[in-house]
């Protein structure tokens, strides 16, 4: 019994110098801002952060005050004014002279008027009807709708160059795993020749040369990292971070595969009248056709009525706030028609103008129609072209698989050389390359054919 009960004083010790030991400075900080992120984490929180949906969020804030703008020149505009002048000179005026008894012919000088005045005015103006009022303002409509499809394809588009991109940094990792087992196999392999060498079985130029292919090995790993360094801020800068974060990817390229080509249904269900592109060129359409509306709305009159409200009061010393002393009112109300009747054919040929706008507008929309199908017809060729490319190297990586591991036996059993070797290596290596490489390629060519489908 007395050894269990040290052991047991033993554990109990331990677990209190463990549970009381401070945690590594800055270890618990570097993993709460580090950013891990699986590609659907990626695309939304691209469309959330990036910059180019920030901006796109900011033209449809505009394009939303913008129909405040143009509705309220339809509501009543009121204004007021308060003018005040002192004269040093009080104006002098000429009158004849027999209207005070004086000789005909002669004039007498007159100074009207008070040293001080303050004029006050209210006014109150009203539009009644204006065509070009009430085109602009279903054209602000437009406009806005206009700019939330802009926002709609930012997104996809962000969704599309942030996917390739992450595709593109599970790449460059795997090309670094590859090359890194490589390398590891490649090292047992000049370890083991080393001793062979020791022991006078083999030739010194078969240690050089595996010692040759290790460090070109191990360059090309460096390079490697630099460019999934330069990759992975390709990517920080499009979901909208600072170069400075930390992010980690969760997904795989294996298993994005399984996942997003489990499925391929979504390639019966393409409608290009619903494509983002061709509805925003209908939106192009319909703005051009106001605009000629606008222009023909130049030829009806406008109607405006207006009130004002003034009042004068005119001293010889700064005592406008005296309640004895009088204000002098003016009251009136105007109605305004505008008749347009002549304007040397700059109405007609604006209407003209816009006219050629808007039939431009329906061969754009037209063409629209005509690329998305196109697209489509490439990106689902693209796709089909990359799935054979992707059967045949996974036949080439099994085939080199077998061939290398052959050749290390035949080295061992001294029936293959180094260089043989190292041959088998070089190509085990670049077919597992070409293998993720067409790997990444029907990934992408998937990801396309979402691009073309407006998805």
């Amino acid at each position: 019994m007395q050894p269990s009960l040290h052991l047991c004083r033993l554990f109990t010790m331990l677990f209190f110098l463990l549970a009381s030991t401070p945690a590594v400075p800055g270890a618990e900080n570097i993993e709460r801002d580090t950013l891990y992120l699986s590609l659907e984490e990626a695309r939304h929180h691209a469309v959330e952060h990036s910059y180019a949906m920030r901006r796109a969020r900011n033209d449809l804030n505009i394009a939303e005050k913008q129909i405040w703008e143009t509705a309220a020149a339809g509501l009543p505009q009121i204004n007021a004014s308060v003018g005040y002048n002192y004269y040093l000179d009080i104006p002098t005026s000429l009158v004849p002279a027999e209207f005070f008894g004086g000789e005909p012919g002669e004039f007498r000088e007159i100074q009207f008027g008070t040293e001080q005045n303050i004029t006050a005015t209210a006014s109150v103006e009203q539009l009644i009807f204006d065509g070009q009022y009430i085109v602009g303002l279903r054209a602000s409509h437009i406009f806005r709708d206009l700019a939330g499809q802009t926002l709609e394809r930012s997104g996809l588009e962000i969704k599309n160059v942030v996917t390739e991109t992450y595709f593109l940094v599970l790449l460059a990792r795997k090309n670094i795993d590859i090359v890194s087992q490589n390398l590891r196999n490649l090292e047992i392999q000049l370890e083991e020749t080393r001793e062979l060498l020791k022991e006078g079985f083999t030739d010194p130029i078969n240690v050089d040369q595996l010692q040759l292919t290790v460090s070109n090995l191990e360059n090309r790993i460096s390079s490697l990292k630099r460019q999934e360094d330069v990759t992975t801020s390709l990517l920080k800068l499009q979901l909208g971070l600072d170069m400075e974060e930390q992010i980690r990817l969760t997904d795989m390229l294996e298993d994005l595969h399984r996942e997003l080509l489990n499925d391929i249904s979504f390639l019966t269900d393409f409608t290009p009248g619903k494509h983002i592109a061709y509805r925003m060129m209908q939106s192009q359409e319909e703005m051009n056709r106001m605009i000629m509306r606008r222009e023909q709305s130049a030829y009806l009159p406008s109607l405006s009525a207006s009130f004002t409200r003034q009042e004068m009061a005119m001293r010889n010393e700064f005592n406008f706030f005296d309640g004895d002393q009088s204000w002098f009112p003016n009251t009136y109300f105007a109605v305004n028609l505008n008749i347009p009747i002549f304007s040397g054919g700059m109405r007609s040929s604006r209407v003209a103008q816009a006219r050629i706008e808007l039939e431009k507008a329906r061969i754009d929309r037209e063409e629209t129609l005509q690329s998305l199908n196109l697209q489509m017809q490439k990106a689902t060729a693209d796709f089909d072209t990359a799935r054979e490319q992707y059967k045949k190297e996974q036949d080439n990586l099994d085939l080199a698989r077998r061939i290398f591991d052959r050749t290390s036996i035949m080295f061992r059993e001294g029936m293959a050389s180094s260089l043989e070797l190292t041959q088998a290596n070089d190509q085990l290596m670049s077919t597992q390359a070409n293998y993720y490489h067409a790997l990444f390629e029907v990934l992408n060519a998937r990801n396309n054919i979402e691009k073309a489908m407006g998805r």
